[in-house]
């Protein structure tokens, strides 16, 4: 997967990029010949991350995967022992993120990311980027937990997935019946990947 990081001076959003890595038959040989392993692009995003959080100042993900349509499987475990390890720090400076997602496979994903390990900050899941700016713009002006959030959520059919262990509320209940809908081990994780490539290759 390619992570491109977007970021504006004194704008607490951070915009994310995610897209699919394509190459062609050249790459793969060049790739082959060499033996030094080139960190993935999701470090950069992680990288990132972590250097906000270092400077102390509150921030937010903007992340738009909705071009996505085969996610990296050892991404994913990278990005799973990365909140493993964030969820330690005393102060989290991240107060939420906007996931754009279209893709059934990415958002299953996505699912069995979150059951195996809870978010740092909540996370929203919309169908658009236009949705994603529409919330921004809602949760800058209203605040994530109120009433013209929750009304967008429910309008708009995104997916709110709590960073608490016991919730004493999500704003879309389906969040919890889809995740579990995922099956724990890891041929399930790999098989959603495979039957995305294999179904565009019919």
């Amino acid at each position: 997967m390619i992570f491109t990081v977007k970021q504006i001076e004194n704008d607490p959003c951070i915009r994310i990029k995610v897209t699919d890595k394509k190459k062609d038959k050249k790459e793969k040989k060049d790739k082959k010949d060499k033996k030094e392993k080139k960190k993935s692009s999701i470090h950069d995003f992680l990288d990132t991350w972590r250097k906000k959080h270092d400077e102390k100042k509150y921030f937010n993900f903007l992340i738009d995967s909705y071009e996505l349509t085969s996610p990296n499987v050892k991404d994913c475990y990278v990005a799973i022992k990365f909140i493993r390890k964030m969820k330690k720090e005393k102060c989290q400076y991240l107060t939420h993120s906007i996931v754009v997602i279209d893709n059934y496979t990415v958002r299953n994903v996505l699912f069995y990311i979150f059951k195996i390990q809870k978010p740092v900050a909540p996370v929203f899941i919309v169908k658009t980027p236009i949705e994603a700016d529409e919330l921004r713009g809602n949760i800058q002006t209203a605040g994530l937990e109120s009433p013209l959030v929750k009304c967008f959520c429910e309008i708009h059919e995104s997916y709110y997935i709590s960073n608490k262990t016991d919730p004493e509320n999500y704003i879309i209940d389906s969040t919890l019946e889809a995740i579990d809908t995922i099956d724990d081990s890891i041929e399930s994780l790999k098989q959603l990947t495979l039957s995305e490539e294999d179904n565009r290759k019919i």
